[in-house]
């Protein structure tokens, strides 16, 4: 509740009083709350627990105002509309939360994303933050797949996947790798013979316009005709004088690429078609070069489950086996911060950080994002965006309204 006191006040200024006196904060707060239940999701998954959303769909805020005191009545001066007296400007709102469960939760934590991804999040020539959470293979090079299970103990580095997106960002750094929005025509329908079209050779106007408003399109070629669809698609570009340069060589290397091309397509592993006798008879030879690169992306629920390996935890919790404690595939210890290192690091301390807004109590600790660590808070905010797009809006669902007096 907000209280102003003042001499006069102009009766009309209410609502913008209002506005500037509630708009901020509760923007403040709904931005700050929403980042701290993701880095609480995080620290849980560390624990091998679920996360869990609270969905703030609605704030609905009732104000009012009065007068009190002498000169509560509207003066008899020259300025008509104006009171004097102590003004009291009082805000009543009524929040309603909203448990993100049942399909929407699934979409949005369960279904994984795809390559694709990068086209509504336009994370400009940067995509190293997407590559190294969202990802968890490129063209067969493995970002730590085992490290995506809250319950897993058995996690294996992932320095070359690391190396390999490290090259991608000094290529991006100084222009010589762009991330770039192209379109495609894609056969919605396999090609049949014109002479079979009910029109004896010639797509019916009814047809055309039905299939455009729908987004398709009619293509002749010959005596074939096909039901096209135009969709979009992202590729990597290479400027040829960067071609042959060392560090664009090794990355051709790592991930198998054809050397000497200026464009490559950008794709989910999903996507892929797979000729499955092929496949059965050993008939598909691995490892060719590839004019694609093919991206294995994850889950929110998997990538979650990959950000929690960089939780610092207390060493009492690691001594009780509060908290899982990890081993490489040869059996040795494994520190699984090494994995998320330069990415996403969950700092913990017994007492509150002073100089760290962006901090959870949990498990009588609190476990914060260091103030000077961006890269960590960027991370977060990436997730979390993508968790939201992936969720689907208005779902129907139980409404816990609290009304704040």
């Amino acid at each position: 509740m907000g209280v102003i006191a003042c001499s006069t006040v102009a009766t009309g200024c209410l609502g913008s009083w209002a506005i500037r006196g509630t708009r901020l904060q509760y923007n403040q707060s709904f931005s700050h709350t929403a980042s701290q239940e993701m880095l609480l999701n995080i620290v849980r998954m560390r624990y091998g627990e679920i996360p869990g959303f609270l969905d703030l769909p609605t704030v609905t805020t009732l104000t009012e105002a009065s007068t009190s005191g002498a000169g509560a009545q509207p003066s008899d001066t020259p300025l008509q509309g104006v009171f004097g007296g102590k003004f009291t400007l009082k805000d009543e709102p009524t929040l309603s939360y909203q448990p993100r469960s049942g399909d929407n939760l699934a979409k949005s934590l369960i279904k994984a994303f795809e390559a694709e991804l990068l086209l509504d999040i336009a994370p400009g020539n940067d995509t190293r933050t997407f590559l190294r959470a969202f990802v968890d293979s490129i063209n067969g090079v493995r970002n730590s797949p085992t490290a995506t299970s809250p319950g897993s103990c058995i996690i294996e580095p992932n320095d070359e996947y690391r190396y390999a997106i490290e090259l991608i960002d000094g290529l991006q750094s100084r222009g010589a790798l762009k991330a770039r929005v192209a379109k495609r025509d894609v056969e919605a329908h396999g090609r049949v013979p014109a002479k079979d079209l009910p029109g004896g050779g010639k797509v019916p106007g009814v047809g055309m316009v039905a299939a455009a408003k729908k987004g398709y399109f009619y293509e002749v070629s010959g005596e074939e005709v096909a039901l096209l669809k135009e969709s979009r698609l992202m590729a990597l570009t290479i400027p040829p004088e960067h071609l042959g340069e060392a560090d664009f060589q090794e990355l051709v290397r790592i991930f198998r690429l054809e050397p000497g091309r200026s464009v490559y397509a950008v794709k989910s592993q999903e996507n892929d078609e797979i000729d499955y006798l092929a496949e059965s008879a050993g008939a598909t030879p691995l490892g060719e070069p590839t004019d694609t690169i093919t991206l294995n992306v994850r889950s929110g629920y998997q990538v979650l489950a990959f950000l929690s390996k960089g939780v610092d935890v207390p060493e009492s919790h690691l001594r009780r086996g509060t908290v899982g404690i990890f081993k490489a595939p040869d059996g040795r210890p494994f520190d699984a911060r090494q994995i998320t290192q330069g990415l996403f690091k969950v700092c913990v301390q017994k007492h509150r950080p002073l100089r760290s807004e962006l901090a959870v109590y949990y498990r009588g600790h609190w476990f914060y994002i260091a103030e000077d660590d961006v890269q960590s808070r960027s991370t977060l905010n990436l997730v979390k965006f993508a968790i939201d797009l992936q969720s689907q809006s208005g779902n129907a669902g139980p409404v816990l309204t609290l009304p704040l007096n």
